[in-house]
């Protein structure tokens, strides 16, 4: 999806120097060469006339909401790829609705959502995720193309325009002379897995064929909430670092409890610029670098700033890099469970000390933070704990033996 327009533009950040990096742009910019990532210096120079415009993060998410409650009302199921792209199943209204024409629904998807947000939209359709996003590039940028398995075996694809396939696995297929999805299709499994391992074999194999049997993940929750930044880190003090770590873990939780989610595994992901690098390429950037992490496991289940926080503090501590050799950081919280289960499995215990939080004094402008403690073992009902599903036996026993040891 992609909003309307008939210059030559490019989206970067307030700054237009020719440092500075693209970070999308639209495909008559890109008729010219000019690609995201691509340095303003050298996109001026492919295209002279290329404008560059600020990014509108209120409109994207307008348009964003906008686009999804259209296609949610028209599809079977829905699942969200990114904040302009989704995987729809359309079988039933297909066959209910149209007749069996697949190319009506996606005429009135995009009809709909030009209407109400002035965006195009491409559309791809295919009897599975790989084709139908394969047959989405087919359709960019303002279209839609169908793509069945015979039309796809017969098509000249490099293994790259694979979706599984990365620099590394291309480069490993390319040392064995397979270049294209058909070479892939003229080599045995079992040639196959010796070159790249079972897992990635049978995943190459199939695609090849036109086979994916993946289904949508309309339900899959968020595994990780995190932030980096990678651009203008440029510390003087300890003290400045910390602060700036603080903000940056800040932001996180407010994002974890605005979704309603804890966590209880904290990773401080941090670049140092390597010895003897000059300056970057690109302005405050983080140039060359050496990358650091460490993790911590919370003792709770949290989404509290000032425990998050705290964390995050010790673990910079711990990396032991020096303030003034820092060019980027990162912050992730993982091992997630939603506010609610959480809630729902302290009143199945029935003698958790935490307290839960009343829907009535919900406050939207500073939702509260939510600590989830597990009672002593002696408190435990076991018959309870031996009926919920066994992934939660073993986090609750896991915890309660690290309480134990404290």
């Amino acid at each position: 999806m992609q909003l309307e327009d008939h210059g030559h533009n490019a989206h970067i950040s307030e700054y237009s120097a020719n440092s500075s990096q693209i970070a999308s742009c639209n495909y008559i910019a890109r008729s010219f060469g000019v690609r995201n990532g691509m340095f303003i210096g050298q996109a001026r120079e492919l295209c002279p006339a290329l404008a560059t415009v600020p990014y509108c993060f209120d409109a994207y998410k307008r348009i964003s909401k906008s686009f999804y409650q259209i296609v949610t009302q028209l599809a079977d199921e829905t699942q969200a790829v990114s904040v302009d792209e989704a995987l729809l199943d359309v079988s039933n209204v297909v066959e209910h609705k149209y007749q069996g024409n697949a190319e009506a629904l996606a005429r009135d998807i995009r009809q709909k959502v030009l209407d109400e947000t002035r965006c195009i939209v491409s559309i791809g359709i295919g009897p599975n995720i790989l084709l139908a996003r394969l047959a989405t590039t087919k359709a960019k940028p303002d279209g839609i193309f169908t793509l069945d398995t015979c039309t796809y075996t017969g098509m000249n694809l490099g293994v790259r325009e694979l979706p599984s396939v990365g620099r590394v696995v291309e480069e490993t297929l390319a040392c064995r002379g397979i270049k294209t999805v058909a070479d892939i299709r003229a080599i045995s499994l079992y040639s196959l897995k010796a070159i790249c391992g079972e897992k990635t074999a049978i995943t190459l194999h199939n695609f090849s064929q036109g086979i994916d049997d993946r289904a949508l993940e309309s339900d899959k929750l968020r595994q990780a909430f995190g932030a980096d930044i990678g651009w203008g880190v440029r510390f003087s003090t300890q003290r400045e670092a910390d602060n700036f770590v603080a903000r940056m873990a800040a932001e996180v939780c407010q994002a974890m409890v605005a979704a309603g989610r804890v966590g209880s595994l904290v990773t401080l992901k941090i670049k140092k610029r390597q010895e003897n690098q000059g300056k970057p390429a690109k302005f405050l950037g983080h140039g060359i670098c050496d990358n650091f992490s460490k993790s911590m496991p919370l003792s709770q289940m949290t989404n509290d700033v000032d425990r998050v926080s705290a964390t995050c503090i010790s673990l910079l501590h711990r990396l032991a890099v020096d303030p003034l050799d820092i060019r980027a950081v990162g912050i992730q919280i993982q091992k997630l469970n939603s506010f609610d289960n959480a809630v729902s499995i302290g009143e199945m215990l029935a003698k958790s000390k935490a307290q839960t939080a009343n829907d009535s004094d919900y406050n939207v402008s500073k939702p509260p933070s939510a600590i989830f403690e597990l009672p002593s073992a002696s408190q435990l009902d076991m018959d309870v704990v031996n009926e919920l599903p066994e992934s939660i036996q073993q986090e609750l026993r896991a915890a309660m033996h690290q309480a134990d040891n404290k």
